[in-house]
């Protein structure tokens, strides 16, 4: 009977959860990663859900010396709040800057921290902190583990701190297609309402002069999924 009762309670909680926590945004790179480059770096894409909502993002890093970067990720378009409230704001445009900074603490490992800003939309501020290992077992295989708290309005509405943590393989094919298939998970106290997670596949093709990336976030405990999957496109370089 106490098995049937959790079986019940986790239903219920899959039925609740909604794809891609807001959070995997909150970041001034375009996903995570471990390299602190001592370069300059630019990237420029979109993503698009199974409906009209498009965001553009662009972003690019500076790295100041082998240990220490800074960056900025700008991102606008239609809010889509509309899909949890189910209020028609699809005209109603969203931007946001994110500033951050990584320090390298290892070869293999990194601290970042962000501090996003609506610029057209009162919301509480916040940031995030993230923790991120790297593990290269061969040439062509590695993992990449990140750990990260979001506080304040990075954490959503009415939260004071939501942990979430991802896990991404990469698979080295050649000298220019590399593929990731990560997890992601986040939450909060509120379990029932505020637990999302997510498979995210990723193809990167290394061209001459930049890199094309493709990216999915598929919500694997999320109701109606194809409503809330989520699909991008960037193009990045190092000058």
């Amino acid at each position: 009977m106490r098995n049937a009762r959790w079986l019940a309670a986790f239903i219920l909680m899959v039925n609740m959860a909604h794809a891609l926590d807001p959070m995997y945004d909150y970041r001034y790179t375009l996903g995570p990663e471990i390299l602190v480059p001592d370069a300059f770096h630019a990237g420029l894409g979109a993503f698009t859900r199974a409906n009209d909502d498009l965001k553009i993002v662009f972003n690019f890093q500076l790295g100041i010396v082998n240990s220490f970067e800074m960056g900025l990720k700008y991102m606008v378009g239609t809010n889509d709040d509309w899909i949890i409230t189910k209020k028609p704001y699809r005209n109603h445009t969203l931007s946001m800057i994110d500033i951050g900074a990584k320090y390298a603490i290892s070869r293999n490992l990194s601290l970042q921290a962000d501090v996003p800003m609506a610029l057209n939309k009162d919301r509480e501020w916040g940031g995030v902190l993230s923790l991120s290992q790297w593990d290269g077992y061969t040439k062509n295989v590695s993992f990449l583990f990140e750990g990260r708290l979001g506080f304040g309005g990075a954490a959503g509405h009415s939260r004071h701190v939501k942990p979430a943590a991802a896990f991404v393989p990469y698979f080295q094919i050649g000298d220019a297609f590399r593929i990731s298939i990560g997890t992601i998970a986040s939450g909060s106290r509120y379990l029932k309402d505020d637990f999302m997670l997510d498979i995210l596949p990723k193809l990167e093709l290394g061209l001459a002069w930049f890199r094309l990336q493709t990216e999915a976030s598929i919500g694997i405990l999320t109701w109606k999924a194809e409503k809330y999957n989520r699909y991008a496109l960037f193009i990045s370089a190092d000058i």
